[in-house]
């Protein structure tokens, strides 16, 4: 099998990633869903990828001679800047009904029992393909920790959020997320 790459070259160096994200209600096994763009958001999006791994070390030798993967874990963490109640409403894993109102003005009742709520989570940004647009799709997430909310004077209202994606069950081969360079 021949090399990815042949030889380095600067065109595979991205600099810079402005990116959008959107949010979307879970729909179905990897079905595209209709996303809501949440605004601006500070410091970037950090996508994290961890894998438990279970090693077998014999006494004969000082390193391991198996290492088997038994859980992973990807999580998605980035703030929202635009501090709305829809905003908040979505860091808190709450559904549509809990927000009520006109614009501008709106009540956000939180109900601590909240059953789980899935959502897909589209992140667009800088990438390599052809457009130099890199797209991250997860499909089955939910809003694992909101940050502290700040309510003062000196700052925004910014809403710092954890994200967990799981794995789509339904279809699990490569299902819990994509990246797509285009």
């Amino acid at each position: 099998m021949p090399p990815l790459q042949v030889s380095p070259h600067p065109d595979n160096i991205v600099i810079g990633a402005p990116a959008s994200v959107s949010v979307s209600d879970y729909v179905a096994s990897r079905a595209a869903g209709t996303f809501a763009l949440i605004g601006w958001t500070l410091g970037g999006v950090m996508v994290s990828d961890k894998r438990d791994r279970y090693k077998v070390s014999p006494d004969q030798l000082l390193g391991n001679v198996i290492s088997k993967p038994i859980k992973a874990e990807a999580k998605i963490k980035f703030k929202m800047l635009e501090g709305t109640l829809e905003n908040l409403r979505y860091a808190l894993g709450l559904p549509a009904s809990a927000k009520t109102g006109t614009t501008p003005n709106f009540t956000l009742k939180r109900n601590m029992s909240e059953a789980e709520r899935y959502h897909q989570i589209k992140v667009v940004g800088v990438g390599n393909g052809t457009t130099g647009v890199r797209t991250f799709t997860a499909w089955r997430c939910v809003f694992d920790e909101t940050e502290d909310l700040g309510i003062k004077k000196e700052e925004a209202k910014v809403i710092g959020v954890t994200i967990d994606v799981l794995e789509e069950f339904e279809t699990p081969a490569n299902g819990a997320y994509q990246y797509i360079d285009a």
